[in-house]
Parts: C-alpha cells; structure tokens; sequence
C-alpha cells in the first residue's frame, strides 16, 4: 500500500513537471520564431482592444464606445521565408506581411519594410500551442492611442 502511494506521488510529480514544460513561454525571439513557424497555421483566438475583449470564442462582443471589428484575420501563417500570411474573414485571399527577428521580439509589418503599422511578438508571448501580438496605434481612433491585442491558437 506505501508503494502503491510513493509510485502515485511520484507519477503525479512528473505529471505536473511535464505539463509545466510543455508550456512555457520562448526564451529568445529565435526560438520563437522557430515556434511560430512550426506550427502550420494558426487562428484567432480573441482579440483586445485597450483591455476590452472585442472578439472571443468566434463571436463578436461589442463594448459601449470601443472600436468595432468586423474585418480581422481569421488564420495566420508564419513561414520560414519570413512571409506572414493571414486570411481575413470572409476572404479567400491571403494578405501578406513579412516578420523579423530583432534583439528583444519579433516584429511583423508591411512588405515594403515602412514601420506603419507594425505588430510586436514578445517571445514570453510564444508558446508551442498560442501567440499574442500586439500594436498600439493612433489610427483607430485618432487622436487617441490605442492598443490592440490578437490572440491565436494553434489549428490542430
């Protein structure tokens, strides 16, 4: 019975261990960018606007006085070439951006290489099954600042 004890703490011990180490977060922007890109595809989880969930579970939840979205990437793909390719709802085209590793993030933005626009991935955001990137902007809601979040998760 003290075995059948031991053996089930112990098993319970390395349990919880694996499942904590299968989620951490990237410890550099290459390795999280070596996460973003093998996962094949990825889709819109949520998506935050100043602190504000907007989008959640597929559904539009509208906030009194935020900004509306009615036009986002549904899918997103993160290729090794340094292409980001989403597609927005209701498209069948895909739109393109590049990314880029730095020293602190990565950084995805218009293919031309203007810094308009610019969305940040932080690699304590990257795990293997879910990013987040984020971008504050003026154009949304001009001349306020405001902050967008996109959540995404892995397409099994």
């Amino acid at each position: 019975m003290l075995i059948r004890k031991i053996f089930f703490f112990i098993l319970l011990i390395l349990a919880g261990a694996l499942t904590v180490s299968c989620n951490q977060p990237a410890d550099s922007p290459q390795e999280a960018a070596e996460l973003l890109t093998a996962v094949p595809q990825w889709k819109i989880e949520e998506i935050v606007v100043n602190d504000a969930v907007t989008f959640k579970d597929g559904k539009i939840t509208q906030q009194f006085g935020s900004i509306d979205f009615q036009r986002y990437m549904e899918t997103v793909q993160v290729k090794k070439d340094g292409v980001f390719s989403g597609i927005f709802k209701g498209d069948s085209k895909s739109f393109l951006l590049r990314w880029q590793v730095n020293d602190q993030n990565i950084t995805i933005g218009a293919t031309d290489g203007s810094n308009k626009g610019e969305w940040t991935v932080r690699p304590d955001d990257v795990r293997k099954e879910s990013f987040v990137m984020k971008t504050q902007s003026t154009a949304y809601d001009y001349p306020r600042m405001t902050t967008i979040v996109l959540k995404f998760k892995a397409v099994q």
